[in-house]
């Protein structure tokens, strides 16, 4: 069974009334950054290369949004990485995917 706390949004029809959670990967680094935004579109209009939306979720109430940013910051670099993997093997760029 997968970990519900690292499933994917299905649902991006008004993402403008949602509070995202996303992590980014550094590529260079290895690094992770996990943020909180309540515009995803206008947060990545201008992702350099080294870094690439590995994952993210919404949340149709910001306390919740900013709970779950909290619960992933206390998860382990190495635990969010497995888990992320298990939904993007690849750690592919998702910027596509709430670009359209």
């Amino acid at each position: 069974m997968k970990n519900k706390i690292f499933t994917q949004t299905k649902n991006l029809e008004n993402p403008t009334a949602l509070s995202w959670v996303y992590i980014l990967y550094n590529i260079k680094s290895q690094e992770i950054n996990i943020g909180l935004s309540f515009n995803l579109l206008n947060r990545f209009s201008n992702l350099d290369r080294i870094e690439k939306l590995v994952y993210y979720r919404s949340f149709s109430n910001p306390f919740d949004a900013l709970a779950h940013k909290f619960l992933l910051e206390s998860i382990s670099g190495k635990s969010i990485m497995h888990n992320i993997k298990q939904t993007n093997p690849t750690l592919s760029s998702l910027t596509y995917e709430i670009s359209n």
